[in-house]
């Protein structure tokens, strides 16, 4: 079964999350590149028209052109206006497979089955498909790529071979070549061969972008992968009008907890918070911590009011967890502050974010820590007359 297992989780289990901005760069150079190419296989196809207007085959390129420069453009515009997931390489990674294939079997549909199995136009585009796919640092994409190639190509030659004699006098003097047996299960296996390269190199590429994008000890982004894909959401957000919000998250009295249960424990505690945070957050939503007992949560499309709300959940969440102390027969507890800046309910500069809910977290500290402080002063939490001290180790 674990053969079975390994192939599973092959195409089940998603990269980290920290390799997202990554995989949203690759696959907006790829949109760029499915313009470009798609543009440049429509001008070779409007002059082979133009020279042979009674071709088949002038007249399906000419067509496919037609249709994939407008698809690839729209698709190009949409990738640049929403926030990059997982499931989106994997969406457009098979609409590049498909629209080769569907270029295949255009030529089947018109009657000429040779051209089809024999291309030597449209069939290298397959590859080109599947090397572009691995710069979305997503193994599974490029499985998925792969396996999708090798099935649709497989049914194309499989529908030629049974609806047609292709061997048959009346194609002499076969213009795109006989057809061969071999060669295509070569070209079968070249696929396959193509995919599973993709994704061994693409697991391969996601160590050393894992080391250099997350936190060793939470598993988090870290610091600068964050303000990278930061500077992309903000840039979005601005861009088409949409609201985004920031909660700034500090560990309170962490020190004293350090100094009273030991370094192995505070590192407990910063994953045990790290954990919690990263189960709360929702889809589109991203977290890292950005060094000591700082953390950090970024809101896309999210205002003031329900960003709030969520921080304030965040809190009780962090405040109800546990944390195990090695050595001792118990659990202690941390609280959190957090500070939320929003736009463009806050009126602040888009761009001054981050900045305005440090400035709300400070807030919180100095109102007695283990609540929330939001735009305007606005707050949520436990109000304290003296400031909270330390959980005791509490009996299991």
């Amino acid at each position: 079964m674990k053969p079975v297992g390994a192939v599973r989780r092959l195409f089940t289990q998603a990269p980290e999350e920290s390799l997202l901005p990554t995989g949203g760069d690759g696959e907006r150079i790829i949109g760029r590149v499915r313009v470009g190419v798609t543009s440049v296989l429509l001008v070779i196809a409007a002059l082979s028209y133009l020279q042979d207007p009674d071709s088949a085959q002038s007249r399906i390129h000419l067509a496919g052109g037609l249709v994939a420069v407008p698809l690839s453009v729209l698709l190009l515009l949409w990738i640049r206006g929403v926030q990059y997931r997982w499931w989106i390489g994997m969406a457009t990674t098979l609409f590049d497979v498909t629209m080769v294939s569907a270029a295949l079997a255009a030529f089947l549909i018109a009657g000429n089955p040779h051209a089809a199995v024999n291309s030597q136009t449209e069939y290298p585009l397959y590859l080109l498909a599947l090397a572009a796919t691995t710069i979305r640092v997503d193994h599974r994409a490029c499985a998925v790529a792969g396996l999708a190639a090798v099935v649709q190509y497989s049914v194309i030659v499989l529908v030629a071979v049974l609806l047609w004699d292709m061997n048959g006098p009346e194609y002499a003097p076969f213009v795109y070549g006989l057809f061969d047996t071999e060669s295509q299960i070569g070209r079968i296996l070249i696929l396959a061969a193509a995919g599973a390269l993709g994704t061994l190199v693409n697991l391969r590429m996601q160590r050393p972008h894992i080391l250099s994008a997350a936190d060793s000890l939470t598993g988090m982004m870290n610091r600068r992968t964050f303000e990278d894909r930061w500077q992309g959401e903000i840039a979005r957000a601005r861009r088409y009008g949409r609201p985004i919000s920031i909660a700034a998250i500090d560990i309170d009295y962490f020190k004293q907890f350090n100094d009273t249960y030991g370094h192995a424990a505070g590192d407990s505690a910063l994953q045990s918070v790290g954990r919690v945070i990263r189960s709360r957050v929702r889809s589109g939503d991203f977290a890292a911590r950005m060094g000591g007992e700082e953390f950090v949560v970024a809101l896309p499309e999210t205002n003031s009011e329900n960003a709030m709300t969520m921080a304030e959940q965040l809190r009780q969440a962090i405040a109800e967890n546990p944390i195990r102390i090695a050595g001792q027969r118990g659990t202690a507890g941390v609280t959190i502050s957090i500070g939320v800046a929003s736009w463009p309910e806050h009126g602040e500069e888009i761009t001054r974010l981050l900045e305005r809910a440090d400035d709300r977290l400070y807030e919180a500290k100095l109102a007695g820590r283990d609540q929330v402080k939001g735009p305007g002063g606005a707050g949520r939490g436990h109000e304290h007359v003296r400031p909270k001290r330390l959980t005791r180790v509490k009996p299991v």
